[in-house]
């Protein structure tokens, strides 16, 4: 009851802030901005059954979208085009996006914008932790699931110049340790910790585009605007090289799958598909890129962003706050009259039975 008490004393300190200024209007930044915020936290209320259903289906349209990419670097690989290729990629992976966005898709990369509402008690530790892990959990699932059915689908059949450049974009996010593997088959220290520190920094610019997107689409309810201003920051992070890593566990599946199937007929240099450089894919790009890309969109961007418009984002997670509290206490008085109720009855139950012995005692 105490931590009732304590609750509800801060319902009523909070219900007494004045939250009018939500209600004015704002610029297109204030407006993005504060929208941002509540889409995140929206999101971290999900199950986590439904947070690993959503990261699986961002993780499926994530294994179309880079199929797509390649394939269509690849058809112009040889040609006078060859050079737009990354240009290419960058203005077909937004398509990605945005079938996420509109079909209701989670990715771990904008999940981690609500961390700064969390702190500011908009949420509990427990509900945030659930949400980002559940949907990267589900984004790892929807990728693997994509690629062992494009393999299934014969995907890694008679698909040459296709495997060809999986492997070797997979094989290039491991950036100095790629390089000294080609050049002598071994590394060193300073390149796997070079390597890991590169990984951090991409990371770190590519979530702050990817979580840009978040109050870009807050700014207006006109739906082709949104689908505009989701292409710049998607295609930014693509054609700049910048690591996602839920959208690299494409590249980390496939290197799995063709090291065990197409070993000796897929090449990068002097590299074939190993299991081992599938291990280091993980150690030395995954595990740093999401650490970077937690970092951009967890801190650094939103964090500016906070900064900016303190004046309105203070007043929105006092609001946010409120609302979290006021179902807290909601929730425990249910919890409470139910395990009451479950008491009564188990009262009940124990008076009938003791009851109905001493009516058998007193028939004896």
């Amino acid at each position: 009851m105490n931590k009732t008490n304590k609750i509800e004393d801060e319902i009523k300190l909070l219900k007494e802030q004045d939250y009018g200024v939500l209600d004015a209007q704002h610029s297109f930044m204030v407006d993005g901005v504060l929208g941002g915020f509540k889409a995140a936290i929206h999101k971290l209320h999900y199950t986590f059954v439904k947070q690993i259903l959503l990261g699986i289906m961002s993780g499926v349209i994530i294994g179309f979208g880079y199929v797509a990419c390649i394939i269509a670097m690849v058809s112009i690989s040889g040609t006078d085009f060859e050079k737009f290729g990354t240009i290419l990629l960058g203005f077909i992976f937004p398509g990605c996006i945005i079938m996420i966005t509109f079909l209701g898709g989670g990715l771990f990369t904008s999940h981690v914008f609500s961390t700064i509402p969390v702190f500011k008690g908009c949420g509990s530790r427990r509900l945030y932790l659930k949400g980002i892990f559940g949907v990267l959990l589900g984004n790892f699932a929807g990728t693997f699931i994509f690629v062992a059915l494009f393999s299934a689908a014969g995907g890694l059949w008679d698909n040459g110049p296709f495997l060809d450049k999986v492997f070797s974009m997979a094989m290039h996010k491991m950036y100095l340790v790629n390089h000294d593997l080609n050049a002598s088959g071994t590394t060193n220290i300073l390149s796997v910790l070079g390597t890991i520190g590169i990984g951090i920094a991409s990371g770190i610019l590519c979530n702050m585009m990817v979580c840009a997107t978040l109050p870009l689409a807050s700014t207006t309810k006109n739906t082709a605007a949104v689908i505009l201003l989701m292409i710049f920051p998607i295609a930014y992070f693509a054609i700049g090289g910048f690591q996602h890593g839920p959208a690299n566990s494409f590249f980390m599946w496939m290197l799995l799958f063709e090291s065990i199937f197409n070993h000796s007929t897929v090449v990068s240099g002097n590299l074939h598909p190993e299991i081992q450089y599938f291990l280091l894919f993980i150690v030395l790009s995954t595990l740093p890129t999401l650490i970077g890309n937690w970092i951009g969109g967890a801190l650094l961007l939103p964090g500016i962003l906070y900064l900016i418009n303190k004046e309105y984002a203070t007043v929105l997670f006092k609001k946010i706050k409120l609302e979290y509290l006021e179902n807290k206490v909601y929730s425990f008085k249910q919890k409470a009259e139910t395990q009451a109720a479950n008491l009564k009855n188990k009262i009940k139950e124990k008076e009938a039975d003791i009851k109905a012995q001493e009516k058998q005692s007193k028939d004896k």
